[in-house]
């Protein structure tokens, strides 16, 4: 059984140039997991902790999955493999993976990818290669949306869209990237906001 899951993982870019030694140990820590048509493999905001590879089968990669802004970002088939990314850091999960046709994959759970990571820093390289292609990807997306330039307002700071309409900062990153955001107070901010807030009336 392992043997078979070692010769598998020879055909998936990220595994090879493993030494078989290493695919037979990377293997035997593997198991198969089997999803149906419409199962959601993966779930945007969730956290997991595991990779899968594509044995058979094919799935659709989506932003905001069944809302109104839903936005399928691509389709992958074997022997792909997605779910990296929060293997690399401890993030919730940025889309969401639906099975399009019944659907098998390979699993390694972070746990055991990390001491195999220690033991071939082949692995971490093919990892960082894979997200450069990721951030080259982005930018010609966000370079074919906008002509290379983003329109925005000098004034509102909002930027106008592909179809017309004018968007704040963060409605355009969330629409048009794969980005999530999160918000928070810089230190600027966080002082005027104090400054700004009348002291307490101290005779009650």
């Amino acid at each position: 059984m392992a043997s078979g899951k070692a010769d598998f993982l020879k055909t998936v870019s990220l595994f090879s140039h493993l030494k078989e030694e290493e695919l037979q140990r990377l293997a035997g820590k593997s198991h198969y997991c089997a999803f149906k048509f419409g199962d959601v493999i993966i779930r945007e905001g969730e956290q997991d902790d595991c990779l899968y590879i594509l044995i058979s089968g094919k799935v659709n990669v989506f932003k905001s999955y069944r809302t109104k802004k839903e936005k399928r970002l691509r389709t992958l088939e074997p022997p792909a493999y997605f779910g990296e990314i929060a293997l690399i850091d401890d993030l919730v999960r940025s889309a969401t993976v639906v099975a399009i046709r019944d659907t098998k994959t390979l699993c390694l759970d972070r746990l055991n990818l990390d001491r195999e990571i220690e033991r071939s820093p082949v692995i971490a390289k093919k990892l960082l290669q894979m997200l450069n292609r990721r951030l080259l990807a982005l930018e010609k997306t966000l370079v074919n949306a906008t002509g290379g330039v983003i329109p925005i307002c000098a004034t509102c700071k909002k930027i106008i869209s592909d179809k017309g309409a004018w968007l704040t900062i963060e409605q355009y990153i969330m629409d048009y990237t794969e980005f999530r955001l999160s918000h928070g107070i810089c230190p600027e901010c966080l002082d005027s906001l104090l400054s700004e807030t009348p002291p307490e009336d101290s005779a009650g």
